[in-house]
């Protein structure tokens, strides 16, 4: 029997999550810090990293993730850091704590207030192979082609169906 897109949709996103949880586990890693690491290691600016992960915090602890970065060492925080040079003054005891964007409470400063340590890249590198590997496996038998086209249908439905929902809304 076919299946409607809706139950493929919520199989794949399980098994994603599921995958997921077993390729982070295996590395003792959570999903958010997951995000955490690659976001920064992408370059991807911290306060905005942070700010879009916070629709997660009731469900996954972005702070604690955060937290358990820097008691790694894999993420340097809690004070402003130089964005041309990337370093941190030497004396940061006094600094304010970080908030969920990334900045120090009452602050709007776009500095970075997180970055990863040469030990989080070095983490980071390793995990992301484990992670394109268990990419390559859900892709298995696709070509690129293929990818392009399941995505650009998938956006082109939720697209679609923002629309539509949008005009009833009215």
């Amino acid at each position: 029997m076919r299946r409607p897109i809706g139950w493929w949709l919520k199989h794949l996103d399980g098994l994603l999550d599921l995958g997921f949880e077993a390729t982070l586990g295996v590395q003792d890693v959570s999903r958010r810090q997951w995000q955490i690491l690659n976001g920064l290691s992408e370059g991807t600016p911290p306060s905005e990293l942070l700010a879009s992960l916070t629709v997660f915090e009731e469900s996954g602890g972005v702070h604690e993730a955060l937290a358990s970065l820097v008691e790694r060492g894999w993420l340097h925080s809690g004070h402003r850091m130089d964005r041309n040079i990337g370093t941190a003054p030497a004396d940061a005891s006094d600094a304010p704590p970080i908030d969920a964007t990334g900045t120090s409470r009452g602050e709007t400063s776009e500095t970075p207030l997180v970055e990863l340590t040469n030990e989080g890249r070095r983490q980071h590198a390793r995990i992301a192979e484990e992670i394109r590997a268990m990419r390559t496996s859900v892709t298995e038998g696709l070509s690129a082609d293929d990818y392009r086209a399941v995505v650009t249908g998938l956006a082109r439905m939720a697209e679609n169906l923002e629309r539509r929902l949008a005009r009833s809304s009215r």
